[in-house]
């Protein structure tokens, strides 16, 4: 059932996020692709965290985080935000440089949903940055989209 499962949900695309949260001088961030638009009165968004990702506690303790979305091109910040560093990359004021869009969220609810958490953020403040193409994943690995000219 697991592997069948991973499989299943290797075949949905996803948009690839960077979420990332500050409490004193700590700064932490992952990757996620486990991430949605929840409502739009009020503006909030939902994503899920393993309970056992460094980000969380930061985030929980913090009570707020921010979501980039990520560019094609960014692969390397994904990977790096993914636990696999990459040279050069780190968060700057608590979002990604160069991303399609940043949304600075407060923590509105938490969930269970088994090894995860499923939290809510309220979006306080959205940062549009240049318009693109988003780096998506699919069929475990990235792929480009396609924009009919």
């Amino acid at each position: 059932m697991r592997e069948a499962f991973k499989e299943a949900l290797s075949r949905f695309a996803a948009g690839v996020t960077v979420v990332s949260a500050r409490l004193g001088q700590e700064e932490r961030g992952m990757t996620a692709t486990a991430f949605m638009s929840l409502s739009l009165e009020p503006p909030l968004v939902a994503l899920g965290i393993h309970e056992k990702a460094k980000l969380w506690p930061v985030l929980e303790a913090a009570r707020a985080f921010s979501v980039s979305l990520l560019r094609e091109g960014q692969e390397a910040v994904s990977q790096h935000f993914a636990g696999r560093p990459q040279e050069g990359v780190a968060l700057e004021e608590g979002r990604v440089p160069g991303a399609l869009a940043v949304l600075r969220c407060r923590l509105e609810a938490v969930y269970p949903g088994g090894d995860h958490r499923l939290v809510v953020g309220r979006v306080e403040r959205v940062e549009l940055g240049e318009p693109g193409l988003p780096l998506v994943y699919f069929g475990r690995g990235y792929r480009r989209v396609v924009w009919p000219s």
